[in-house]
């Protein structure tokens, strides 16, 4: 547990979180970028750039995209990754707040509220069956309003 502590502190520090580790202002554990680092950075990477070489999505200037429908937005919430996560819902929602300003700012609208954790609570318990179909249909709708997202 030493090693994953001194691991995370170290990537924190060269990603800049190092000063952020917890947040006790917020009333729980890490902060949401040390939430993202541990539970998503392994797939995402620490910049969000993902492996879309192996099908684990780009989220930089992607992501803010999503939250213009209704559906986007209800699909960051219940990908596999999230929807399965150990993380709890109030956790998550802090994480999705989080990611979105830092990988994709100038794409989220400007009046996008924060995620709750009842939303996220209420999203994880109804994933869509066929995720691969839903983000198909996700970036179908939104290519459809004139948003190039991949």
């Amino acid at each position: 547990m030493r090693a994953l502590a001194a691991f995370v502190t170290a990537l924190a520090a060269a990603t800049g979180a190092a000063p952020a580790l917890a947040d006790p202002a917020a009333g729980h554990g890490n902060s949401p970028r040390v939430n993202y680092l541990l539970h998503c950075a392994g797939c995402h990477l620490a910049d969000g750039a993902g492996k879309p070489d192996r099908g684990i999505p780009d989220m930089r200037g992607q992501i803010g995209h999503y939250l213009r429908t209704p559906d986007g937005r209800a699909y960051l919430a219940q990908v596999p990754g999230v929807a399965n996560s150990a993380l709890s819902n109030r956790e998550i929602a802090d994480v999705l707040t989080w990611m979105v300003p830092t990988f994709s700012r100038a794409e989220a609208p400007a009046a996008s509220p924060p995620y709750t954790e009842a939303e996220v609570a209420a999203l994880r318990a109804s994933v869509p069956a066929d995720i691969p179909a839903e983000r198909a249909r996700v970036i179908a709708r939104l290519n459809a309003i004139g948003l190039a997202v991949r």
